[in-house]
């Protein structure tokens, strides 16, 4: 049974949670819920804010993302 079904939502995809945006060495981006420990590794770099609050500071942050889109 999907997530649907059962009427669950993944907490990464739940618009009701607050987030939080990290980023690793790599610079890479991650969306976290904020009920969550941030993992190690990672930095808090926005947040806690809502989830399409975060989603869009990535997309204007995260230019390594924005280059391979614009390669496609």
């Amino acid at each position: 049974m999907n997530s649907q079904a059962s009427g669950t939502v993944n907490p990464f995809d739940d618009d009701r949670h607050s987030f939080l945006v990290l980023v690793n060495q790599r610079g890479e981006y991650s969306l976290w819920p904020t009920f969550a420990a941030e993992p190690m590794g990672w930095m808090r770099v926005h947040g806690p804010d809502s989830r399409g609050a975060c989603m869009d500071w990535i997309d204007s942050h995260w230019t390594a993302l924005q280059n391979a889109a614009a390669l496609h």
